[in-house]
């Protein structure tokens, strides 16, 4: 259990563990091949599913690129701070 205390004292200016910045890079990954895989089934006739595996894949990709680029700057700015 993490205490007050020990969040405080840590001055490492950190948001995100490293396997957390791993895990979203994944899912970036994830995201991108959602928008090919719906690009690719559009030309087969499948126009709903193509549709919405790029709707997903956009989503996706803006949403874990949000949650990456707030962390730099967070990071960024606790460093100014120091």
């Amino acid at each position: 259990m993490i205490r007050d205390e020990d969040v405080m004292k840590k001055t490492t200016g950190r948001y995100m563990k490293p396997h957390e910045k791993v895990l979203y890079i994944l899912a970036l990954i994830f995201g991108a091949a959602l928008v090919i895989a719906g690009i690719v089934l559009i030309p087969f006739g499948f126009w709903i599913v193509g549709i919405v595996l790029i709707s997903v894949g956009i989503l996706e990709i803006i949403g874990v690129g949000l949650l990456l680029w707030t962390d730099g700057e967070r990071s960024n700015k606790k460093k100014e701070r120091k």
